[in-house]
Parts: structure tokens; C-alpha cells; sequence
């Protein structure tokens, strides 16, 4: 009987090609990443930068030895990175690892280049411990320093890495301003993380005068609840003729949870945004897939809370796939907000792109406005709605019909809230959306691709409550059922070759 040799030539040969792409992996870089951000690789922009240093990099990494998890994880993940900042860098990137722990010297170094030791919680003895660790990195480039101080967001690593040698290779800061004086949302009380994470790339700076836009790469207008005067739209208007990239989040309908009551706002923006192709609606949009409130309610003697969807809270997932700005985000949540008119025809030249919408079970409230919580929400069915929209092109003047403005870009938001921390606390989504839209106006493309990138959990999409018990048994026993399917068609076979053998004549 002559012997199968199929299965061994096969493992021979599996074996020779994993030899040889490990050999030739000594002398040759690249990586295969199958996530959807690509986080386990280096953005376009992080891999110019290092390709274009004039003088070297060096990073010293002060990270204590032997932590525990997640730590020995945020460890790892970071010298991974690190060896791809060094494949592409060359010779001009260098970084090494320290241990303050264990050297008096290094502790002093560490304090000097203001890299604090954190407590941290570990099991030893079966005791929980509280332990000093160092988790910071120092990047030096040309004769300044750039600091990490604390690796916890593995996230933003290379958006905080990347940042960092980039600040420090630049020649000039980008300056962004927040108008104040009609009653807009406050940097400093109302705005404070992303004020803090603005200030690491850009000159962040409140604006109180026409004189103060022209030295302006973007400005923000959130939530006035005065009207802005004439001049001050003037100059507005002559900033985005001249370029001027500015976003408007506006309230055009106020809501008030205290109350249970709405009412429209008025700005005094209305005809310039016209001007421009650029309006929303008088409405409220309600959505089924929102925020909850706790509200109380009376069961006999008993004052009980309950958590209730409120509706006008949306919580929008529905977002533009070709536009930086939102591709990337998971969720955003909405404080009242009013829908985006896209009936208005848009200046020739223009273009309008819908950043985020509603879902389809929503709908719109306008005319009159009564928002208090109920318990019964009503199922909707007429969305989606659009949210926010971006315009792109050279805009004709709002007070001059002669006059076409250079190219420039606007955004309009209809949630002056959107932003606003004092209100809906420290949203992710939501700051990391405040952050994309100034890179975006200031055409910062690369720092927004490398912000984009998020290890998270990517959730389901909307479903039905019938669709749900499938999908999840199905992840449960699925994979147990594909095994016991392929190990009795296996068997089948096998049982089968056995019996076409013993049935065979034998040669003589």
C-alpha cells in the first residue's frame, strides 16, 4: 500500500515559507493590520513627519518593569509603537526604556523632566497595595522638550506622540477663536477639557472685536443667546471672503428641562446664513434613540425616580462616511436640537455635505414646543433628520452682492450645546467631534486622520427587539456548532475512506 504523503508535504512546505518570511522579516519592515482604524499601524502623517526630520528625536520612556494588567498591556503597546516610530524614522528617531523604581538617579531625572510617579493598585500577598509607577514619556527634538507625563489612553498614543514631535518641528502656531460677548458659551466654564486638549496644538483665543479675525485660522461661533449686532456680522462676513473657515452652533430653538417648555431664538445670523446657502429649521428633533432622564413619580406614599428616554436628547450614530470630521466617531448626544434645512439652493461654487442625521424612528416638533418628560414615548417614524452639514466653496458676499469670497469652510450645527461640558458633562464623541471640527477648519488634515483612529467597542447596529436573541445566541453557540459540524463531516469522511479501503480487491 503506497502512503499518503499530501498532509506532511503540506505542513513541510507551511513550515519553509513561515521560515523564510520570518528571515526576510530581519531585514525588511511591514505590517498587515486588519483593524478598521488601523490602529496597530502609523497614519501617513505620523510616518511624513518622521521621514521629513531635520534633526533627531529622542524619546526617553520612564515606565516602571512588572506591572500588573492593564499596565504590562500599555507597556507593550507602547514599545510596539515606539518600534514602528523608529522602522520609519531611522536613524532619526531613537528611544529608550528606564526604571525609576529601581534608581534614586532616575527618580531625580524623572522629577526633573516632570514625569510624576502615579499610585496604582496591586495584588501581592493576596493584600491590595497601593504602588508608585511611572508611566511617562520625554520626546526631545533640537534643544526642547515635549512631554507625556501619564500613558493611559492607548487611543490617543500616537495622536499624543505624533502631536508632540510636531509641535516641536513647527515653525508657527495655528490661532482659533471662540467669539465671545453675546452671551456664547464660555472656554473657560463651560468648555474646559476641550479648551485644555485644543491648547496642545493650537493658540486658543476669545474674541471680542472685528479687530481681533483677521490673524484668525478658524472661528467658533457656539451658542449666543443675544443678538450679534451688524458690525459684528460684517466682519464676519468680510473674515470668510477673505477665507476665514468659521462654524456656527446655534440655538435657534432654547429648551428648558426646568420648565417642560421651548421657544425659538434669535440670533440675528439668519440672513447672512442665507446668504450662504445655510439655515435650520424652527423645530425640535425627537428621536427613539436618545439619552434617559431620571424623573420622579408617586406610587402611594412613595416618591420613586425612574430613568425615562427622553427623546429630545438624541444620541445620533448615523454619520457621513466621506467627511474626516465624523467617519470615525461612534455616537454623538444632542441638547435640543433643531434640524438643518437642505430645501435652500446653495451658491454656485458650493457644496453641502450632511454630517450627521436623525434616525428613521424620529420626527420634528415645531411651532409649539412642550418637552416635558413622559413616561410613554411614543414610537417615530418619519426621520432621518439632518443634524449638522458642512459647505465648502467661495461664498458670496451677505452684504455685498458684487463680492465672491477665496475659497473657504463653513459648518452649521443645529445644537449651540453640543459642546457645552457645564451641560452634558464630558461626552467622548463629543469632544472628540470639537476637536475634528477645528482641525478641519483649519484644513489640519493630518492631525485629524491620526485622531480619528479608536480602539473601542464597536457596537451593534440599531436592530430590532426580535433580531437581538438571535444575534446574540448565534455569537454563542455559533462557533461551538461550526466545530461539531466540521468534526462529524471529518469523521464522515474518514469512516468513509475506511470502508471504500477494506471493500478494495487486494492486488496480488
Amino acid at each position: 500500500m503506497k502512503r499518503d504523503w499530501t498532509s506532511r508535504s503540506a505542513l513541510i512546505v507551511i513550515a519553509l515559507i513561515l521560515v523564510a518570511v520570518n528571515l526576510a522579516g530581519l531585514n525588511l519592515f511591514a505590517r498587515l493590520d486588519l483593524t478598521d482604524d488601523n490602529v496597530y499601524s502609523l497614519s501617513d502623517a505620523s510616518i511624513n513627519i518622521l521621514e521629513n526630520l531635520e534633526d533627531p528625536v529622542t524619546v526617553l520612556v520612564y515606565f516602571s518593569d512588572d506591572l500588573p494588567a492593564p499596565y504590562s498591556s500599555n507597556r507593550r503597546f507602547l514599545k510596539d509603537k515606539l518600534d514602528d516610530y523608529r522602522a520609519y524614522g531611522g536613524v532619526m528617531f531613537e528611544y529608550r526604556f528606564e526604571n525609576p523604581n529601581d534608581h534614586e538617579e532616575l527618580r531625580a531625572q524623572a522629577a526633573e523632566n516632570q514625569i510624576p510617579p502615579v499610585q496604582i493598585q496591586v495584588i501581592e500577598a493576596d493584600n491590595v497595595q497601593l504602588k508608585n509607577a511611572y508611566m511617562g514619556v520625554v520626546i526631545k527634538y533640537a534643544g526642547s522638550t515635549e512631554r507625556i507625563p501619564v500613558i493611559q489612553d492607548l487611543s490617543r498614543l500616537e495622536y499624543d506622540i505624533t502631536g508632540a514631535i510636531r509641535r516641536l518641528t513647527r515653525t508657527s502656531v495655528p490661532k482659533v477663536g471662540f467669539l465671545t460677548g453675546h452671551g456664547e458659551a464660555s472656554l473657560e466654564t463651560d468648555m474646559q477639557v476641550l479648551n485644555q486638549s485644543l491648547t496642545g496644538n493650537y493658540a486658543v483665543a476669545a474674541v471680542t472685536g472685528v479687530g481681533d479675525l483677521g490673524d484668525l485660522d478658524a472661528l467658533l461661533i457656539v451658542a449666543p443667546t443675544d443678538t450679534i449686532p451688524l458690525p459684528i456680522q460684517k466682519g464676519i462676513d468680510n473674515y470668510i471672503m477673505g477665507g476665514g473657515r468659521v462654524a456656527f452652533l446655534l440655538n435657534d430653538v432654547s429648551g428648558n428641562l426646568q420648565s417642560g417648555q421651548a421657544s425659538t431664538q434669535n440670533s440675528g445670523l439668519d440672513a447672512m446664513l442665507l446668504a450662504y446657502g445655510m439655515a435650520t429649521n424652527k423645530d425640535l428633533v425627537m428621536d427613539n434613540q436618545s439619552s434617559s432622564l431620571t424623573v420622579q413619580r408617586q406610587q402611594g406614599m412613595f416618591n420613586l425616580q425612574q430613568q425615562v428616554p427622553y427623546p429630545f436628547f438624541p444620541v445620533a450614530t448615523s454619520f457621513s462616511g466621506s467627511n474626516m470630521m465624523v467617519n470615525r466617531l461612534s455616537t454623538l448626544m444632542f441638547y435640543f436640537v433643531s434640524s438643518i434645512d437642505t430645501s435652500i439652493v446653495i451658491p454656485e461654487g458650493v457644496t453641502r455635505t450632511v454630517l450627521v442625521s436623525s434616525t428613521s424612528r424620529s420626527q420634528t416638533q415645531e411651532g409649539f414646543f412642550f418637552v416635558q418628560p413622559s413616561l410613554n414615548v411614543p414610537e417615530f417614524s418619519s426621520g432621518p433628520y439632518p443634524l449638522m452639514a458642512a459647505y465648502e466653496g467661495e461664498f458670496a458676499s451677505a452684504f455685498d452682492e458684487n463680492r465672491i469670497g477665496i475659497s473657504s469652510r463653513l459648518v452649521l450645527v443645529g445644537d449651540g450645546d453640543l459642546l457645552k461640558e457645564s451641560l452634558l458633562g464630558v461626552m467622548r464623541g463629543n469632544i472628540q467631534f470639537g476637536l475634528n471640527l477645528v482641525d478641519w477648519l483649519v484644513q489640519d488634515e493630518a492631525l485629524l486622520g491620526i485622531r480619528s483612529k479608536n480602539i473601542a467597542a464597536r457596537p451593534l447596529r440599531e436592530t430590532s427587539a426580535s433580531i437581538r436573541p438571535w444575534i446574540k445566541y448565534g455569537n454563542m453557540l455559533g462557533p461551538v456548532l461550526i466545530v461539531i459540524l466540521f468534526g462529524l463531516v471529518r469523521w464522515r469522511i474518514r469512516k468513509s475512506r475506511i470502508i471504500a479501503l477494506a471493500s478494495a480487491p487486494v492486488s496480488e
